[in-house]
């Protein structure tokens, strides 16, 4: 029986490794993207709205503020779901905000975190580390 249960946890031992591949690259892509947004401030700080008594800078500022934290909580792994769905909520709400129309880009991002929503941040994450519980009852195939 212990056999057969460490033969069906190495055989899905590579997704844990696809779900690392997956944080680390959809992290990176999201610092990057910052770092053009910041780049760029003075281009586009006028398509930032206003929001009750927030100007549009201020608006920019906390948005890419709360974006890099996410990308950063992605890579690291550290509540990676609960990052993801931030991050597709903000995501969501610029699809109704922005409309439909040319939206391939959010759907996609949506998409990504829409897998985080639901694999978490795998074996390979801060979290495993800093939950041995976990970690133990993952290794156990339970």
């Amino acid at each position: 029986m212990g056999r057969r249960i460490e033969a069906w946890i190495e055989q899905y031992r590579c997704l844990d490794w696809a779900v690392l591949y997956m944080r680390l690259f959809a992290g990176a892509m999201m610092l990057f993207h910052n770092i053009g947004k910041i780049q760029s401030y003075n281009q586009i700080i006028d398509s930032y709205p206003s929001v009750l008594f927030l100007s549009g800078a201020a608006v920019f500022v906390f948005i890419t503020v709360a974006e890099v934290l996410l990308a950063a909580l992605l890579i690291l792994g550290m509540w990676v779901r609960v990052a993801a769905l931030i991050l597709s909520l903000g995501i969501f709400m610029r699809l109704i905000v922005g409309g439909f129309g040319q939206a391939e880009q959010e759907f996609v991002w949506l998409g990504i975190y829409v897998f985080f929503i639901l694999s978490g941040g795998g074996l390979y994450a801060l979290d495993r580390v800093a939950s041995p519980l976990k970690r133990n009852n993952r290794t156990k195939g339970t």
